[in-house]
């Protein structure tokens, strides 16, 4: 069974675009009340508004940003519409 931790650090894939330190992804789960879909939401979202493109000796690298903005939808908690009705079928079903 994998810790909190390592699925965050899988969830925001870590291992492959390192970002944050282990002590910041703990700090994520905490504001989060722990919740892994809500800390990977919002640690996307992090990464999203620190990427940017980068030029380094007339070599451009495109920004990532819109791909961890997709990935957050992922983790993002979609509204239920549950909601109890007082009206009645007219026909008694």
């Amino acid at each position: 069974m994998s810790t909190p931790l390592e699925v965050l650090k899988f969830n925001l894939q870590e291992r492959e675009y390192p970002y944050f330190e282990d002590k910041e992804l703990e700090l994520l789960l905490e504001t989060n009340y722990n919740d892994i879909k809500k800390a990977s939401y919002n640690g996307c979202l992090l990464k999203a508004a620190a990427d940017d493109k980068l030029e380094v000796a007339g070599v451009k690298l495109e920004s990532n940003r819109q791909y961890w903005l997709t990935l957050a939808e992922t983790f993002n908690e979609k509204p239920s519409y549950n909601y109890i009705t007082s009206m009645e079928r007219v026909d008694g079903y």
